[in-house]
């Protein structure tokens, strides 16, 4: 059985959906039909914000939150383990075009959303007029939930207070339920509050050690950046020829590790946005491309350019503890005791976020708001089970529902392209 959904899960996450996720993200970038880039003079007015629900500010600080997780910091030291440094290249690349799939996401959830739907399954049902193509988004984002957005990361957090504090995995769970049950008993209003006060805060402190060690090694950031262009195109360093296999390996794991990381093309950055009080689609489709800033270009960055200007890369470690080292190298042993907690409060915002993608896309199922309830008392035990079993098989479990969302999203937007066009221009 395992082998099998290991082989489906390779099958769904095959070049075909990686090139369909980045030719869609350009497409939806460049193309005159979606307006991004003029979505930018937004900036410098103020947004109508009229009705119930999160702020504009809750909900891009909750999908922010939702996105970052430990994949901003241990993915990102999965990605230079395996592909290099060339991979932070491809993972720019992917990026931008995570900003064109994020804002048509959001767009097109503005334009379909009712009281009752928002996200994907509104554009899907509405827009595409597929109320089964909606379920079978709903079921698997509900299913990604409990994954990716939650026993993965609760298991992540539990591995890092565990090696940091030597704090019982069991102990570790019990808390996490219990806050995060305080949490999100509140509905969207308690999530929005908290993520508004925590992300800014986690953000601000992890970029700012960043900063710090990248000043203290400020002159290394030529020679890295070099590094990074030059092994993009997997060009040698010494006669300057290229090498076909370190070209595949910086463009599969940069791509793929900077679309795992902003979660482009997965629709639940609609999910998150298409409840907030805002009411111009553009404008809540520029806040998710400034999240996917945020997310890639600056966090991810910043993560990447630590390890590499710190020259750990070669240490021989992986993950949390490649991480870890490069931090100590700047910061000393006031590493130990900012880093992973940071780290863990970041995985606990994943929880949270898709918590609440989880809740709306039960709502989307049009079930009795009972059903809410029994969402978030499973939801909050499922973060307790997950610190303290092995989660090979919910990682692949997760991955195929990730998949089926992105190709159940993918059409539709490609689709209703052209009605992002004539609403703005009606």
């Amino acid at each position: 059985m395992i082998k099998f959904l290991t082989g489906l899960n390779q099958m769904l996450w095959g070049s075909g959906l990686v090139g369909l996720l980045l030719g869609m993200g350009i497409f939806c970038l460049c193309s005159p039909e979606t307006g991004c880039f003029r979505s930018f003079r937004l900036l410098f007015r103020k947004p109508d914000c009229t009705g119930h629900g999160m702020s504009v500010f809750q909900a891009c600080m909750t999908s922010l939150g939702a996105a970052m997780g430990t994949g901003n910091i241990i993915g990102v030291a999965t990605a230079l383990t395996l592909g290099g440094a060339g991979a932070v290249f491809w993972m720019w690349i992917s990026a931008l075009c995570g900003m064109g799939l994020i804002y048509t996401e959001n767009v097109l959830s503005c334009h379909y959303r009712t009281e009752q739907i928002s996200g994907a399954p509104a554009y899907l049902r509405y827009g595409l007029k597929s109320k089964k193509l909606a379920g079978i988004f709903a079921v698997c984002c509900i299913g990604a939930s409990f994954g990716m957005g939650n026993m993965t990361q609760s298991h992540a957090m539990a591995g890092i207070l565990q090696a940091s504090f030597q704090i019982p995995e069991w102990l570790t769970g019990i808390c996490i339920m219990m806050i995060l049950f305080l949490i999100v008993s509140g509905g969207a209003e308690r999530i929005g509050r908290f993520s508004a006060v925590i992300v800014p805060f986690l953000t601000g402190i992890y970029l700012l050690c960043a900063v710090i060690i990248l000043f203290l090694y400020r002159k290394n950031l030529p020679a890295v950046f070099s590094e990074i262009f030059r092994n993009a195109f997997g060009i040698r360093a010494i006669g300057g020829g290229i090498s076909g296999t370190a070209l595949k390996y910086a463009v599969s794991v940069g791509i793929r590790r900077g679309i795992f990381s902003n979660e482009a093309g997965l629709g639940s950055s609609g999910l998150l946005h298409g409840g907030t009080s805002g009411q111009n689609p553009e404008f809540l489709g520029l806040c998710g491309m400034l999240e996917v800033i945020a997310d890639t270009f600056l966090c991810c960055t910043a993560t990447a350019l630590v390890i590499l200007c710190t020259d750990t890369l070669q240490s021989g470690q992986e993950g949390a503890g490649l991480v870890l080292t490069a931090f100590r190298m700047g910061m000393g042993v006031l590493a130990d005791w900012v880093l992973p907690p940071v780290t863990a409060l970041f995985a606990f915002c994943t929880l949270t976020g898709w918590c609440f993608c989880g809740m709306n896309a039960l709502k989307s199922l049009t079930v009795p708001k009972y059903y809410l309830k029994y969402y978030q008392l499973l939801f909050c035990m499922a973060a307790f089970t997950g610190t303290v079993m092995k989660l090979e098989l919910v990682w692949t479990l997760a991955d195929i529902a990730n998949a089926c969302m992105a190709y159940c999203n993918l059409p539709a937007m490609m689709l209703l392209l052209p009605e992002i066009k004539n609403r703005r221009t009606a």
